[in-house]
């Protein structure tokens, strides 16, 4: 799936940057797969394949383009309501979520793109990232 996640600039006194956004995505990559995958996450550390790089918009807010694994017995529907539904409920997501379900070449050279990077391997979220 092609997933873009907004982040808010600030939550509270916290400002948004690097370190912050891969803490925040952290806490949503574990909350989805803890949902998703329920004990298989927690005990046998089960994960689903995604991967993510962060950029930075015009307007200077972070935001993720990832491309995460659909687990076959979800719909699109319904995963897709549970990403937004994880977003939403850490400290940085922002309402702003485009979740299409299917990525393909052009997704990944878009997620791949220079622009709006200071490099691309520093961009790649290395942390969250699972293959």
């Amino acid at each position: 799936m092609a997933v873009t996640l907004t982040m808010k600039k600030r939550a509270g006194a916290r400002v948004a940057d690097d370190i912050i956004a891969s803490a925040n995505l952290r806490l949503f990559r574990v909350r989805l797969e803890t949902r998703v995958l329920g004990r298989a996450a927690k005990v046998h550390g089960k994960r689903l394949r995604m991967v993510c790089v962060l950029e930075m918009s015009a307007d200077h807010r972070l935001h993720y383009h990832c491309i995460f694994e659909r687990p076959y017995h979800y719909s699109f529907e319904r995963f897709e309501a549970i990403i937004r539904d994880q977003w939403s409920k850490t400290d940085f997501g922002y309402h702003q979520v485009d979740v299409q379900d299917r990525s393909d070449a052009g997704w990944t050279d878009y997620l791949l793109k220079l622009r709006q990077k200071r490099s691309l391997l520093d961009s790649i979220d290395w942390t969250n990232c699972h293959l």
